[in-house]
C-alpha cells in the first residue's frame, strides 16, 4: 500500500505543479490581446481622434476625404448616421462603403465638419483642419 499512496502523492503534486500552465499557457485566463485604447496609430495613413469611446480616422485626399471608425478596441464600426459640411454650407449625408466614408471635398474647400452618431452615444463631432 505504501507505493500506491506514494503514486497518488506524486501524480497530485504533479497536477497542483502543472495547473498554472495549463491555465495560463494555453490562454484559459490570460491574453496577450491589447485592451481598450492601446492602440492609437494611424491605420490608414491619416490623423487618429479618440472621442469618448471611439476612434475615428481622418484621411484627406486632394480631391476626397475618408473617415474611418472604430471603437475602444480598434474593431470597425458602421455609423447609425454621418454628415459632412465644408466651409459653412449645409450638411450632406455620407455615403459609408463598407467600414468607411468616402466624400468629395470640394475645390474650394478650407474647413469641415463631420457628424457622427453611434448607437444610444453622444454625436461625435470632428472639425477639420
Amino acid at each position: 500500500m505504501k507505493g500506491a499512496s506514494y503514486a497518488a502523492a506524486v501524480a497530485v503534486g504533479l497536477g497542483l505543479f502543472a495547473t498554472p500552465f495549463l491555465r495560463y499557457g494555453f490562454g484559459g485566463g490570460h491574453s496577450h490581446a491589447a485592451g481598450p485604447h492601446s492602440d492609437h496609430g494611424a491605420r490608414h495613413g491619416g490623423h487618429l481622434v479618440m472621442l469618448h469611446d471611439y476612434h475615428l480616422e481622418l484621411v484627406e485626399h486632394r480631391d476626397s476625404i475618408e473617415l474611418y471608425l472604430s471603437d475602444a478596441f480598434r474593431r470597425p464600426l458602421r455609423p447609425d448616421s454621418c454628415a459632412v459640411a465644408f466651409d459653412g454650407r449645409p450638411a450632406t449625408s455620407c455615403e459609408w462603403r463598407s467600414h468607411r466614408s468616402i466624400v468629395p471635398k470640394p475645390i474650394d474647400g478650407q474647413t469641415g465638419l463631420y457628424q457622427v452618431g453611434v448607437g444610444e452615444g453622444p454625436l461625435l463631432t470632428l472639425q477639420f483642419p
